[in-house]
């Protein structure tokens, strides 16, 4: 069982660290958001407040932003492109750079699995 958010995770060649903060402290927080990526800070804040089952969630949704803005630089299709080039166009995207995601970083992968609440 893991049972804290990790305080960082490597994404590509950078660091990410995890905070978890408190939506009366947070306005950004405030504005229905579960979390977000301070970008130039390589933070990605979470709300402290909600389930851990939503948490879990929420930092990986905030992982694959980071991941997508990291690995921008894929040829992306031409709009009258077929649904199987825009449907391999997303995958490459993401498969190599998550599967590095979770082995660069064990501890994360435990806990966004882990099932204990």
């Amino acid at each position: 069982m893991v049972s804290r958010i990790p305080t960082g995770v490597k994404i590509g060649s950078q660091t990410f660290y995890i905070k978890e903060r408190d939506k009366s402290d947070d306005a950004t927080l405030n504005e229905g958001s579960y979390g977000y990526t301070i970008d130039d800070g390589n933070l990605i804040v979470i709300d402290a407040g909600i389930h851990k089952t939503k948490k879990q969630v929420t930092v990986l949704h905030e992982i694959m932003h980071r991941v997508r803005m990291i690995n921008d630089g894929f040829p992306k299709p031409k709009p009258d492109d077929s649904f199987d080039d825009w449907e391999h166009y997303f995958i490459s995207m993401w498969e190599g750079n998550l599967l590095g995601v979770l082995r660069d970083n064990p501890d994360l992968a435990n806990w966004l699995l882990d099932r204990n609440e």
